[in-house]
């Protein structure tokens, strides 16, 4: 029988970190093997305190090492990205976990290897079932630091990814932050893991390291690639290819040499300005959820932060964040930005990000729920409270505008600026120094809202459009199930109907328009965006430079007829081909690169 184990083979995974990479393999597949069981054998009551002196020594080194790694990352990245283990340190630093370690040691004369692996083992399956997947990944995060203490009381050596001897491309289960922090990126060509999802910190430090990065990569790969087989790993679209042909290798060699000179190019045109070829401006703004992102908002150039999503803020903490702790998030933000516009979505928490710190627990339809809005203003008023005096406190330093999310109706509007003439007037009466005249606006996300748009208008100071929220809620689809995602099209005639309608009533009552949903990442759909008239898109850091480049190839009009076109198709895939032949007649180059998922 013909031998098939050096035939190329092609394995689906989520693009995690830009990039492509050609080089050998390096395969882990027990990497985190110091996150095992020990043995429940008990201790004998005289060797109580001896354990417990052990469980805390390991704890001051494993808090020394997270503290070095922490200074290590600011050192050769920044001081956002060294942020990420703020939350590492405030596990080992969680006095009702350690107590509880503490107690079984002593209640139950187990060791504390055994009874640290069972606490923290309770607290990682917890938030493995719930079903935000930004919460899931936080128990990554917990694994990590989980893994530290173990190797600590065994004395056992995690295996060390930083002195590589030759250029590889590492292959594994999984790579904690910290693994991920400590790559040497001379040798580290790329990675492919089997864990993780593209906004885990893992995904996020690859993006900063400039790591290409596969993540979500299936088991199969463990069995049928061997260390040393030559693999393409391509982080723009997810894809690792194992023993490529000839072909398939020169292919991607060019691949990679013409998408380095493109993003190259993308950076160097990052401060020109976002205007068609006939004079028309469309401000390209951020989406973001920590400062970290700023960074590589810069550097693609971007106008302001149109969507800063605070949910992750309470979601990354062990309690939830104080005024004080929010004040100087939202103070570092303002003043990062130095003046550019700063959009700050309140909380939206419910749904798909369940979060039982403040409140948000599991409903038969969390989605038509108690979420957002409706859970601040008629169940944690304590915590929105909170949320808006840190809010209106930073305002000073800076052009921080509040955003209040899944609006449906008037009267909820009105209600939260009620509550917010409270919170400025209590911080009136405390004499305390805030930006009273702060913008407010309205996430556009239900039908409802944008059905009575006209009016909302007349309410707020701008509108931001939530795609992601809107196709759903017309299309009657859960976004994140699969077996109807084949009715989730952001090119539906009915969304670019609905778009269109809250673009005219916004400007007719002459307010500002964005739209933040991930269509604005998406150059597919840039013609028909620019051609609906809206003022802004606010969009992932790294989709800045295609979409300055679509606009800046563009001419209104053409735009305009495109949309005009679109609207009056039957289907999803009408209105988008009228979309690409445009894209392709200007920029053929991102038309390409859209097209493979960029």
């Amino acid at each position: 029988m013909a031998d098939t184990s050096t035939k190329e083979k092609v394995y689906h995974g989520i693009a995690a970190s830009p990039g492509i990479a050609i080089g050998r393999v390096l395969l882990i597949k027990e990497h985190n093997t110091s996150f095992t069981e020990s043995s429940d054998e008990p201790i004998k009551p005289e060797q109580v305190d001896a354990e417990v002196q052990r469980f805390n020594i390991a704890l001051d080194k494993t808090r020394e090492e997270l503290l070095d790694l922490q200074r290590r990352i600011q050192k050769d990245l920044d001081t956002r990205d060294a942020s990420i283990f703020d939350a590492h340190l405030l596990i080992v630093d969680d006095q009702m976990l350690l107590n509880e370690v503490e107690d079984m040691v002593k209640s139950q004369h187990k060791s504390a290897d055994y009874a640290f692996y069972k606490v923290i083992g309770r607290y990682i399956a917890a938030i493995s079932v719930m079903p935000d997947k930004y919460i899931k990944e936080r128990a990554a995060d917990i694994k990590d630091v989980a893994s530290r203490v173990l190797a600590n009381l065994r004395n056992t050596n995690r295996p060390a990814l930083d002195h590589l001897r030759e250029q590889q491309v590492v292959i594994a289960r999984d790579l904690t932050p910290s693994d991920t922090a400590l790559l040497d990126r001379d040798k580290v060509q790329a990675f492919a893991i089997e864990s993780g999802s593209n906004t885990s910190h893992t995904a996020i430090l690859a993006r900063s390291m400039q790591i290409p990065a596969v993540v979500g990569i299936p088991a199969d790969v463990f069995k049928e690639v061997k260390n040393n087989d030559e693999v393409i790993v391509d982080g723009f679209i997810g894809t690792v290819i194992a023993n490529p042909t000839e072909k398939t290798r020169e292919i991607y060699q060019l691949k990679a040499e013409e998408e380095g000179r493109f993003y190259i190019d993308l950076i160097r045109e990052s401060r020109l300005r976002p205007e068609t070829v006939d004079g028309f401006t469309v401000q390209l703004a951020s989406n973001i959820e920590s400062i970290s992102d700023v960074q590589a908002a810069k550097k693609f150039g971007t106008s302001g932060v149109g969507l800063f999503r605070t949910e992750y803020m309470y979601m990354n903490s062990q309690h939830l964040p104080s005024e004080e702790e929010q004040f100087a998030s939202y103070k570092k933000l303002a003043l990062e930005m130095n003046g550019e516009p700063v959009v700050v979505r309140t909380l939206d928490v419910g749904g798909d990000k369940l979060d039982q710190k403040v409140g948000a627990y599991a409903e038969q339809n969390p989605f038509l729920g108690l979420r957002a809005i409706r859970l601040c203003l008629h169940e944690r008023r304590d915590i929105f409270r909170t949320q808006l005096r840190a809010l209106l406190r930073a305002g000073k330093f800076g052009n921080l505008k509040i955003m209040f999310p899944m609006i449906s109706c008037v009267e909820e509007v009105m209600e939260a600026h009620e509550f917010l003439q409270e919170v400025k007037e209590e911080l009136l009466s405390e004499k305390a120094e805030f930006a009273a005249d702060i913008d407010t606006g309205i996430m556009i996300e239900t039908p409802a809202a944008a059905l009575m748009a006209d009016q909302l208008a007349q309410l707020v100071d701008f509108f931001s459009i939530g795609t992601n929220d809107l196709i759903q809620y017309t299309m009657a689809i859960d976004r994140s199930n699969e077996r109807v995602a084949y009715l989730y099209h952001p090119s539906h005639p009915v969304i670019l109907k609905q778009i269109k309608h809250v673009v005219n009533a916004a400007k007719r009552n002459r307010i500002w328009v964005s739209l933040c949903g991930q269509m604005a990442s998406n150059p597919k759909y840039t013609p028909l965006l620019v051609g609906l008239g809206l003022h802004e898109l606010s969009m992932s850091p790294i989709s800045l430079g295609a979409v300055r480049r679509i606009i800046r190839k563009l001419r209104m009009h053409d735009a305009e007829l495109a949309v005009n076109e679109a609207i009056k198709c039957s289907t999803a895939e009408e209105a988008l081909e009228i979309s690409l032949n445009l894209l392709r007649k200007i920029s053929p180059e991102v038309t390409n690169l859209a097209l493979r998922g960029l």
